[in-house]
């Protein structure tokens, strides 16, 4: 199988909406909701999903996307009340590679 065809494969067999710059893997995974609190200097977000309540160990490398697609300059323009898709993977603790808000 060329490497083409497996990563058609795998970006069609995803459970989710695709991310729009994060790389997808085998161990990405993907979660929503609303924004509950971000903390930029202790790199944590937590967000309200269907869940219950998830904490987020936000690197200072996460994209993060406005509503337009566009780049934000980092997790501090986030706000409490957002509703975001957050694409992360799970490396002592749940680690984001994207967060795109959605309003």
């Amino acid at each position: 199988m060329t490497s083409v065809a497996a990563a058609l494969l795998l970006f069609t067999a995803l459970p989710f909406p695709p991310p729009k710059v994060a790389p997808v893997t085998d161990q990405l995974k993907c979660d929503w909701g609303t924004i509950s609190s971000v903390d930029p200097q202790g790199g944590k977000l937590i967000v309200a999903t269907a869940a219950g309540p998830v904490t987020f160990l936000v690197p200072p490398t996460v994209v993060v996307l406005g509503v337009d697609g566009q780049p934000l300059p980092s997790v501090s323009a986030l706000k409490p009340g957002q509703r975001v898709r957050i694409y992360y993977v799970v490396d002592h603790g749940a680690r984001p590679t994207e967060i795109d808000v959605l309003e």
